[in-house]
């Protein structure tokens, strides 16, 4: 079953093994525990799950409009979204996506709107 959770420190161990293949890093974080370390205070780490497995890896951005113009206020973006490479083909991020907007109204019922996305050079991401 797939879940996703905000980040805690407990989960850490399994977070920073996450890795995606070397044609995808140009598209999401790298190393994920220099990120953890970097992270501005609109940046909200979260994990997705199966089975209570940490598999994949994102962060909501409560600064998302003021990067972006076609945002509106109240807008939360989804950044450096990746499931790990051991993981993939399994339909797990698309699970996970799915979870998004449930998660956004319990978690952070501020925001109106969800925005995700993808670069046009990532062809799978697309799948």
């Amino acid at each position: 079953m797939i879940t996703i959770e905000k980040y805690t420190p407990c989960r850490h161990a399994q977070t920073i093994e996450l890795q995606v293949l070397e044609d995808q890093a140009q598209f999401t974080v790298e190393n994920i525990g220099q990120r953890l370390e970097s992270l501005k205070p609109t940046e909200l780490p979260h994990l997705i799950l199966e089975d209570d497995r940490v598999v994949g890896f994102f962060l909501f951005d409560a600064a998302y409009s003021e990067d972006y113009d076609f945002c509106p206020q109240r807008s939360l973006g989804v950044r450096s979204l990746l499931v790990d490479h051991r993981h993939q083909g399994k339909g797990i991020a698309k699970q996970a996506i799915g979870l998004f907007r449930d998660f956004v109204k319990l978690h952070y019922p501020t925001f109106e709107f969800l925005y995700l996305t993808v670069n046009c050079r990532n062809v799978p991401a697309y799948q």
